[in-house]
């Protein structure tokens, strides 16, 4: 017998020859067997909160599950991400979150099914309706993975009707630089149907909409710029802005949405008047004029505006504007031409307030010029805080955008504490901390709350002003104006407006 001498490396290499010969006898099923889809959802249910998307692999209460997720809560015009999933049969829930806790057994089911995850295909589950009685749809889409696509520059869309007003409607597109003239008819989509895909050139794109075989544009989109190879989901659905088209679109990529109002669309503004009278406003009796260039020797006159109330509001052309605010007791200028960009289908509040600045005539940064310590003099600068107000119309949740106008050396920030009836302040879950001329939002479930602003005033935390708050079905998104009061033994008090009424 003849004895062969290796060495350790010769050893090795025999050792990975035989390994990948068995691969290949066994063609390596482990990894060619394994295959993925994925799940996406959209909410388009106008008056639903957040909405959880769990997916099961059963509905027992089986820890051993090796699929059991609830994904990150979607609100309102908004998707979640591709989830990628093995291929296979699951149960879905969706719910919304009726208590303080977002743990899947403490959420309100509103929808319960099973669903089957096909290679290579999202499975995209839509929202919509009443969330009462909400409708929900589920489709296949094909991942597209054509390698023409990126040599050709072209992208991928879907179309998809969801406005329940209109069984069928017709969708063109043209180049940003183009008119309906110009326009190229994508498909006839009806309602609560997904189109097949359709493929278009890389390019900025402007969307037009028609009655079927009807030239009359009923909807004109912002330009969208498409310059990547992937897949898009057009959604027509109803437009619940301030804005009079009837229609506005969600155009829906792999991660997040942009929504495409009518360009024509209009805008609504309002001021609200938070100037205090003061020493140093000497002229000022609680009242102010306001005047808005809209343009085409358009003028806006607002008269006599008090202290802690809103004006009118006015509806018109989205666009960029102009407005002066004047003392009325004797004209003062307190504001000249400041912008107003008005978005559209937007509604825009305008909080003017003052600001007490220390005064520095010769600009050397010096305020305390004969250095006694104290500041020599201040003034009251007129200011302007813009604000979009929330669309949302859920029933079960409500938003509270906290506005805080305060103009104090002792605190530069306030803590609002939104407390339950089994929490105290340290205990509270929802707060939210607002420095001085900002704003900050928060979203409550229904129920009652005491809110608290707290400030931290020589190292002490200081109640500055308690109120009650109750969030109901019937309730609306707020704003909450944290602004000074004289009459407050405090100085500052809180004040809970209707954001759409912009009444108290």
């Amino acid at each position: 017998m003849k004895w062969i001498k290796t060495s350790l490396v010769d050893t090795l290499r025999l050792f990975v020859g035989v390994c990948l010969a068995m691969c290949v006898l066994s063609s390596c099923s482990s990894d060619s067997d394994s295959k993925t889809g994925y799940i996406k959802f959209y909410n388009a249910s106008p008056n639903a909160p957040e909405i959880f998307l769990t997916v099961d692999e059963n509905l027992d209460d089986d820890d051993d599950d090796e699929i059991e997720v609830t994904y990150s809560a979607i609100e309102y015009t908004e998707v979640s991400g591709n989830n990628i999933l093995d291929t296979g049969t699951y149960y879905i829930e969706l719910a919304w979150q009726d208590e303080e806790s977002s743990d899947r057994s403490d959420l309100e089911i509103i929808y319960e099914d099973s669903v089957k995850i096909t290679n290579e295909d999202i499975k995209f589950i839509t929202l919509s309706g009443n969330i009462t009685e909400p409708d929900v749809l589920t489709f296949d889409i094909e991942v597209i993975d054509d390698d023409e696509d990126d040599d050709d520059d072209l992208f991928n869309i879907r179309l998809l009707n969801l406005h329940d007003e209109y069984q069928s409607v017709d969708l063109y597109a043209s180049l940003d630089n183009e008119t309906f003239n110009e326009a190229v008819f994508l498909s006839n989509v009806n309602f609560q149907e997904l189109s097949d895909n359709i493929k278009l050139d890389q390019d900025q794109y402007i969307f037009y909409i028609t009655m079927p075989g009807e030239t009359e544009v009923l909807y004109t989109s912002v330009d969208q710029s498409y310059s990547v190879v992937s897949q898009y989901v057009i959604v027509i659905r109803d437009n619940i802005g301030v804005g009079s088209s009837d229609f506005t679109i969600d155009s829906i990529g792999t991660n997040g949405i942009t929504e495409l109002n009518d360009v024509y669309s209009e805008a609504e503004f309002g001021f609200y008047n938070a100037i205090a009278t003061d020493e140093y406003l000497p002229e000022y009796q609680g009242d102010i004029d306001i005047e808005v260039a809209l343009g085409d020797e358009n003028i806006v006159s607002i008269a006599n505006l008090a202290k802690g109330e809103f004006s009118v509001s006015t509806i018109t052309a989205n666009g960029d504007y102009s407005f002066d605010a004047n003392n009325s007791a004797d004209g003062e200028e307190y504001i000249a031409d400041a912008l107003l960009s008005l978005e559209e289908n937007g509604d825009t509040t305008i909080f003017l307030y003052g600001r007490k600045d220390a005064i520095d005539d010769d600009e050397d940064g010096v305020v305390d010029e004969n250095e006694d310590g104290i500041v020599d003099d201040y003034e009251i600068v007129i200011k302007a805080l813009t604000l979009a107000k929330s669309s949302s119309s859920s029933i079960y949740s409500h938003g509270v955008q906290v506005v805080n106008l305060a103009d104090s050396d002792d605190f530069s920030r306030v803590t609002f504490y939104f407390v339950l009836n089994d929490e105290n302040i340290d205990s509270a879950d929802n707060l939210l901390s607002v420095l001085q001329e900002n704003s900050g939002s928060l979203t409550l479930l229904n129920n009652t709350y005491d809110i608290y602003a707290v400030a931290t005033i020589d190292g002490t935390d200081t109640i500055l002003d308690t109120m009650e708050l109750v969030l109901d079905e019937s309730s609306q998104e707020l704003y909450l104006i944290f602004e000074q009061d004289i009459y407050a033994s405090s100085g500052y008090k809180m004040l809970l407006v209707n954001q759409i009424t912009a009444e108290e």
